[in-house]
Order: structure tokens, then C-alpha cells, then sequence
């Protein structure tokens, strides 16, 4: 990455070189005067450029992943990196540090809000422990009456004031923070089961891997037993059948670490993380030190980030899916219907208890209400099919 950088800024100076010389050798030929005037100006226009491109700073922010990066993420963020160096001239890029395992999540982040670091990358539902309004932005539920997908959050994030209410959210967080969410996806799958399941009753003392954040209390609650592990004990654990089934993330991630190889069984449909954010967390006293310029350009390369990310997520998990079912002999099932019935019951209370609690998680739920009330139906109803009217 930093030699293909390096690599554009040589070119671009040593192009600018050839122009200067060619400039100079077609002025001195030159004979009549005004074109003479005008290739002066060029020239020293071409000089003051070339002057300016040598002596500016680049400025290199290294980003600190809170958790393992999957291939997508990686690649999602490369291309903002690229976008934002391309938007400024250079002047600015983003460096992706090695993930350190040493240090926790919260960790990092106060590093960032510190200075120590410049800057992080990860899911903020997972800083829920320090406040539960983080879930709302990072991993919004789906209850009824609230069924955002990625396109109705962003119309709500975007239109109808959910970006100011982000902004505010690191105040509450007490974190010296400017963010900006740079990736999308969902839904997620709900994982792999050794053994086919056709009510929660058939789950009953099974153990699931999932990760450590606010939807274990969720499936618990619902009468899953979870246990949250690292993605590199997964297989140790399948291979010793301590573990009867795992949720780990979508087709690609979970065809990179081998799940298939222990279990057969992949349910698609869950309703967990039905969106999945994944945000840029500046420290704020740098980010108020860059220019406009460089302000602007990151605001519009995490926009673009967004699309690139979400299209990028759909095709290559389809193409994983694809080598699964005919590769590795992966037989797909749908989800009981009594699964979402039982986690929409369970998520709802979850809610309102944690609105009755607290003002700011309050107010960021209701306005989505607000904005559910006013947007979904016509979301919804915009892409229902009536087949029969087609027959």
C-alpha cells in the first residue's frame, strides 16, 4: 500500500518535470511573441505546481482495528484509504495497523479519544457495556414496527437527523471522538448446527458459539446457552464436540475458517444483526486540525465506503454460498419462524427497559419510530408483490 503511494507521487513529479522541460525548449523556438507571453506564464504556473507538490507534508493516520478484520472489511477499507489520498492529492492517507489482541477494544478507543492514537476501526454496538445507545447506530434490532435494513437506516441516518444524534453519542460516551461509519452489512447469518433444528426446543441445552456483546442476554433469554470464543478455537472445539453449533458471521468469512468442515447444517436467516455497521473513530483535536478540503474528502469517501461495501458484501457472500452448497455439500434450511417470534419478544423488553433508563437511548429510538412511522410504509410496501396479479 505504501509503496504504490509512494509509487503515484514519483510519477506525478517526474511527469511534471518532463512537462516543465518540454515547456522550456518550445519557448525558446518560439518566435511569436504573445504565444511567448503565454508559454511564460504556463511555465512558471507549471513551476509554482511543482514546487508546491514537492514541498507539502503528507499527513499518515494509522488506524488500530478493535477486532480481526475478515477479507471484505480489509478490502472496503483499502478502497477508502485510496479514495481519501485520491481526494486530497495526496496529502492525506490511512494506514491499517496489525490487530493487537494484547489490548481490548474499550482500550483502544480511549487511546484514540487520548491521542495516543490517531485512530480506530470497529463495530460500535460492541461499546453497549458504556452505553446502550451504541447499539441503535452500530447493530439496530428488528422489532416490529422497526424494521430497518441497510436502506431505510441510512434514509433515517442520513434524512431524518440520525447523523446528528450520532454526533452527539460520543459526548455521551464521555469520547473525544469524531466517527464517521464507513461499512454495512447484514443480515447475518444465525450459523451451523451439527444437528437440524425445527423449534427452540430442539436447542435445549445445546452450546452455541457467538461473540460477547448485547445479543448473548438476548438468545439466553430466549433459552440459548451461548459461549463467546475466538475465532482461531472454533475448530479446536468442534473437533473436540464441545461446541453444537456456531455463529460466526456470512458465507465468506465462514468458508474462510473451515466451519463447514465440522458441521453440514446452515441456517441463513437471523435476525441478531440484521444490519452491522462498522465505524472510522477519529481523535477529534486531529481531525479539527485538518483542513476543510481533507475534512470533506473523508466525509465523502465513508459515503462512498458504504455502497462499495454493501455491494461488495452481497456478491462475494453469494459466490462463497454458491461453493459451499456445491462444493462442500452444505444443506441450507430455513430458519423456524419460531425463532423471530420468540427474539422479537425478548428484544422488545430489552428495549423499552433500556429507554426507561436512559434519556439519550431514549431519544435516539424514538426518532426512529418517528421516522419508522413516516418511511416504512412506504419502503415496505414499494417492494411487496402481489404474484397473483402476474399469473
Amino acid at each position: 500500500m505504501i509503496a504504490k503511494e509512494i509509487f503515484i507521487n514519483s510519477c506525478s513529479i517526474t511527469i511534471l518535470k518532463r512537462i516543465l522541460c518540454e515547456t522550456n525548449t518550445i519557448f525558446k523556438l518560439q518566435k511569436d511573441r504573445k504565444i511567448k507571453i503565454l508559454l511564460k506564464i504556463f511555465y512558471y504556473f507549471l513551476l509554482s505546481s511543482f514546487f508546491i507538490n514537492s514541498a507539502k507534508g503528507e499527513i499518515i493516520i494509522e488506524v488500530h482495528p478493535l477486532m480481526p478484520l475478515n477479507p471484505i472489511e480489509i478490502k472496503s477499507l483499502n478502497t477508502f484509504s485510496d479514495n481519501v489520498f485520491l481526494l486530497t492529492g495526496g496529502d492525506l492517507r490511512f494506514q491499517i495497523a496489525m490487530f493487537d489482541s494484547s489490548m481490548s477494544a474499550v482500550d483502544k478507543l480511549n487511546k484514540t479519544s487520548n491521542g495516543l492514537y490517531s485512530a480506530a476501526f470497529g463495530h460500535t454496538h460492541q461499546l453497549s457495556d458504556k452505553h446502550p445507545a451504541a447499539i441503535l447506530f452500530g447493530a439496530p434490532p428488528v422489532i416490529d414496527g422497526i424494521e430497518f435494513d441497510n436502506t431505510t437506516f441510512f434514509s433515517w441516518y442520513y434524512s431524518a437527523g440520525g447523523l446528528e444524534l450520532y454526533d452527539e453519542l460520543w459526548d455521551e460516551l464521555d469520547l473525544n471522538i469524531k466517527a464517521f461509519i464507513l461499512q454495512t452489512s447484514g443480515p447475518r447469518a444465525l450459523g451451523w448446527f451439527r444437528e437440524p433444528f425445527v423449534s427452540l426446543k430442539d436447542l435445549d441445552g445445546k452450546r452455541l458459539r457467538d461473540f460477547s456483546d448485547f445479543t448473548n442476554a438476548i438468545h439466553e433469554e430466549i433459552g440459548l446457552s451461548i459461549v463467546p470464543l475466538k475465532s482461531a478455537d472454533i475448530i479446536p472445539e468442534l473437533e473436540k464436540k464441545k461446541l453444537d453449533a456456531v455463529s460466526w458471521c456470512c458465507p465468506l468469512s465462514d468458508l474462510r475458517i473451515g466451519i463447514y468442515g465440522s458441521l453440514e447444517n446452515y441456517y441463513l436467516q437471523g435476525i441478531s444483526k440484521n444490519i452491522l455497521n462498522s465505524d472510522l473513530y477519529l481523535n477529534r483535536d486531529i481531525y479539527k486540525k485538518l483542513p476543510l478540503q481533507q475534512k470533506k474528502a473523508i466525509e465523502l469517501a465513508s459515503s462512498a465506503s458504504i455502497l462499495q461495501h454493501s455491494s461488495s458484501f452481497v456478491y462475494e457472500n453469494g459466490i462463497a454460498l454458491k461453493e459451499l452448497v456445491e462444493d462442500h455439500n452444505v444443506i441450507l434450511h430455513e430458519t423456524p419462524k419460531e425463532y423471530f417470534e420468540e427474539y422479537n419478544k425478548a428484544v422488545t423488553k430489552f428495549l423499552i427497559e433500556k429507554a426507561e433508563t436512559d434519556d439519550f437511548f431514549a431519544k435516539v429510538w424514538q426518532s426512529q419510530k418517528d421516522f419508522a412511522i413516516v418511511g416504512l410504509p412506504y419502503w415496505l410496501n414499494l417492494q411487496r408483490v402481489d404474484k397473483e396479479s402476474y399469473d
